[in-house]
């Protein structure tokens, strides 16, 4: 009888608290993102659009993270292709295919996948962005049809990720959403000096299309467009988006991941809610079934007593 309700309690704590428990962000993080287009200005040090790569390499942070939070360190690399073999990421100071490298890190909720408050507390005062806020890496588990906050580290706040359809990619479902930025003053780059005398000045705009898978909130694809400008420099106008390669291998983890959070969520309770009621029975046939030798034994006995009176 113990065995068949403990049963029944796991099939239940499984169904409502197991998926949520397996529903976090990972910390394990390793991935390879790879985006491919056309940037030009004083960057790409061209005038006229030049094809690019842009790889993305995001790893967590086993140290820093912890059981509710995940440390997420990113490199991002953009490089012209010229034809010839490149690193991802190459010396800018020694190889002049390099266009842009930026490195950055950042701490998130493991459940909500949204930046936590004390990001100083996780990545140190180099890499941490006080008031951040909006999703980064993901959207949510069980993404829903409606807008998002989405950060803009260039802006350094969230703007409005805007649902628009259903699209499936790859085979899997997905939710559409754009981002679009109008033209902005910001500041472009932060000079060496305090204060914001030599800190450079312009104008940015962008533009983004991503499709979320709403289980698991993972992007599957993306395209993006962003422009810098100061004075009369256009410093990057760059178009790019994940190779198809990367589409496909997003699809490839997409579907893995679904099929991981159905079989904890779902099949898993219902298999012990099954052998918990089956046990359930078999404990209560057992129960019975020790009874009636007993009481017939009891009513043989009663029957020969009064015989023999």
């Amino acid at each position: 009888m113990l065995v068949g309700a403990f049963a029944l309690v796991a099939a239940a704590v499984a169904g409502f608290w197991a998926k949520d428990a397996a529903a976090k962000f990972p910390l394990n993080v390793d991935s390879r993102t790879v985006l491919e287009g056309t940037a030009s200005g004083a960057q790409a040090k061209s005038d006229d659009p030049v094809p690019v790569k842009y790889v993305n390499v995001t790893k967590a942070d086993p140290k820093a993270s912890t059981d509710d939070v995940v440390v997420l360190i990113e490199q991002a690399c953009v490089v012209v292709q010229d034809g010839k073999p490149a690193p991802d990421c190459p010396d800018p100071k020694t190889d002049p295919r390099a266009v842009n490298i930026s490195k950055s890190a950042y701490a998130l909720d493991r459940t909500t996948a949204e930046p936590v408050k004390d990001q100083a507390k996780y990545v140190g005062d180099e890499f941490a962005t006080e008031g951040m806020t909006g999703y980064v890496a993901k959207f949510p588990f069980g993404t829903e049809r409606h807008d998002y906050e989405y950060w803009d580290d260039t802006l350094g706040k969230s703007v409005v990720a805007t649902y628009v359809d259903d699209v499936e990619v790859k085979g899997v479902k997905t939710y559409q959403f754009e981002v679009s930025i109008p033209a902005t003053e910001v500041t472009l780059d932060e000079g060496e000096s305090e204060g914001t005398e030599d800190d450079t000045v312009g104008t940015y705009e962008g533009a983004q299309t991503i499709y979320v898978e709403p289980t698991t909130g993972q992007y599957i694809d993306q395209t993006g467009s962003q422009k810098a400008v100061t004075g009369d420099t256009t410093v990057i106008d760059i178009e790019v988006s994940y190779t198809d390669e990367t589409v496909a291998k997003n699809a490839k983890d997409a579907k893995a991941n679904i099929s991981k959070l159905n079989l904890i969520g779902t099949w898993i309770p219902v298999v012990g809610l099954v052998v918990g009621l089956i046990l359930l029975v078999a404990g209560l046939w057992l129960v019975l079934r020790g009874r009636k030798p007993n009481g017939g034994a009891h009513a043989a006995a009663d029957d020969r007593t009064l015989v023999d009176a």
